[in-house]
């Protein structure tokens, strides 16, 4: 599943309440994964990762619509 956010900027949360972010997942296999932030290159075992989110760019002139 996480082949999905291979070359994507993404925020790794980790199973003992860090986080990483601003990086790239850059390779992977069954047990760890390659991840380049501006800074560091990290190699992290895929049991520490407790979720990856994908980040997106915020859209500070976005209207909410909605039904009242």
């Amino acid at each position: 599943m996480l082949k999905e956010f291979l070359n994507q900027q993404v925020t790794i949360l980790f199973i003992d309440g860090g986080s990483i972010s601003n990086g790239t997942l850059i390779e992977m296999d069954e047990r760890f994964v390659k991840y380049q932030s501006p800074h560091s290159l990290n190699i992290i075992p895929i049991t520490s990762i407790k979720t990856v989110n994908l980040q997106t760019e915020d859209k500070p002139n976005a209207t909410v619509r909605g039904f009242v």
